[in-house]
């Protein structure tokens, strides 16, 4: 059996990761066997205007051929955390999805990818679980039943672990974690780990500043390597954890498109060249528009901080890939930058005075249209030189810093670190994963 969870937080606190772990908390304590594998935490469409945050969704996988009275117990537990421990709120609809494997079908999964890419509708969802006969419960208008049943039936293949550390939902207010263990994760353990430690903008990224009860998580290759690092990290007394499997930092919510296929709310891969100059707007974001038969703009946004310099660097005629999320602004509809490919770079010219061809030195003008004259040997010249300029830019790939990376992208670090999801899946033994800490 699966178990969907989605849409339980708000703006004010809660984490549907939190949720996620008191359920498979009740589940292990009805019988620590019954999850073989890690919950999964995943991405879905980062666009989506009702995110709350990260707009997460979380799956748990219950061994198949259990007693029907354990199957119902499972399902009131969860039901009845989902219903205690949730947000409430006009934008906060939790969702639990209950189904076996076996009613996992084509357009389910279909279902899924498009999640990642669209905006999708409750009915849709609705009409889905009741087609295939799964069991479903929610509070509020039922959005959660999109990221829930999403959650159940996406597909991994390149796949990362985050372990997260939670206190209690209960406790509020600053999070005291040390920004210098933060700082020796990402300089001992980078590649391996990532996302931990923004040195150009000198930012800890691994505790979130909202009341959301996460007091830290880390995001990396192996559950051994992260459970190695949290042993370093200094913060306040933490209350439970959990380890996920996770698309993040995979990059599976890009598409690559055709300018003239590019939606809102998808996130695209699109190749053209640049027709027009990057100039900045009020609020300090930089534009620029590419082309290839049709044209798109492509944002920096302030957020970005120091990517901004690099878009500011390119020019009309260089041949770039834009990579990130479409949406309509007031300026139209926008690429809001994650990455950026620069392929060729426009010749720039400027136009200087001439070298004389006679005795080598460099001409004077002899007035405004007029052309030049060699002052040595009196040699006439009617044309300019025009000269190529240095780009300060080379081709290749950049990605906004860190502090400023959406879950999903894929850092450049991680390129050629892909894994198989399905090599790996039970490599990990999650039944002897403690997830209260000693004493707590």
């Amino acid at each position: 059996m699966i178990i969907g969870i989605d849409d339980t937080d708000s703006v004010n606190g809660m984490c549907t990761t939190y949720i996620g772990t008191l359920i498979v908390e009740a589940i292990k304590d009805i019988d620590r066997n019954l999850i073989r594998e890690l919950p999964r935490l995943l991405r879905l469409n980062p666009n989506n205007p009702y995110k709350t945050r990260g707009n997460g969704a979380v799956s748990i996988r219950v061994r198949e051929n259990i007693d029907p009275k354990i199957v119902d117990k499972i399902k009131s537990v969860s039901f009845d955390i989902i219903t205690k421990y949730s947000e409430s709120g006009d934008n906060t609809n939790p969702a639990i999805v209950f189904l076996d494997d076996s009613l996992i079908t084509k357009e389910t999964t279909v279902f899924a990818e498009r999640a990642l890419h669209e905006m999708l509708s409750i009915e849709e969802a609705i009409s889905l679980l009741n087609k295939i006969g799964a069991e479903y419960e929610f509070i509020g208008n039922g959005r959660g039943l999109i990221g829930a049943l999403a959650s159940c039936a996406l597909e991994l293949e390149d796949f990362t672990y985050e372990l997260i550390v939670y206190r209690s939902h209960n406790k509020r207010g600053k999070k005291v974690v040390s920004e210098e263990s933060a700082i020796q994760i990402e300089k001992n353990y980078s590649p391996r780990i990532f996302s931990s430690y923004d040195f150009e903008n000198n930012r800890m990224v691994i505790s979130p500043h909202s009341d959301c009860p996460i007091l830290y998580g880390l995001r990396g290759e192996s559950p051994d390597i992260l459970l190695e690092a949290a042993n370093q990290i200094k913060s306040e007394p933490p209350f439970k954890r959990n380890l996920f499997v996770t698309n993040q930092g995979t990059d599976m919510h890009l598409e690559a498109k055709k300018i003239d296929e590019v939606l809102p709310f998808s996130s695209v891969i699109v190749k053209g060249v640049i027709s027009k100059n990057p100039y900045t707007v009020l609020g300090g974001h930089v534009f620029f528009e590419i082309s290839n038969g049709k044209k798109i703009l492509c944002a920096a946004y302030e957020p970005t901080k120091g990517f901004r310099n690099t878009i500011r660097k390119l020019s009309k005629g260089d041949l770039v890939v834009a990579y990130g999320g479409a949406l309509d602004t007031e300026y139209g509809l926008t690429i809001n930058l994650e990455k950026i490919e620069v392929l060729n770079l426009a010749e720039i010219l400027k136009s200087e005075k001439p070298i004389c061809p006679v005795c080598g030195n460099q001409m004077k003008s002899i007035g405004k249209g007029k052309g030049y004259r060699c002052k040595k040997c009196h040699t006439k010249n009617k044309d300019s030189s025009a000269v190529p300029i240095d780009r300060d830019i080379k081709v290749g790939l950049y990605e906004v810093p860190i502090c400023a990376k959406r879950h999903l992208s894929k850092p450049i670090l991680r390129y050629g670190r892909e894994r198989n999801f399905e090599e790996e899946r039970f490599k990990f033994d999650y039944t002897k994963f403690d997830i209260k800490f000693e004493g707590i």
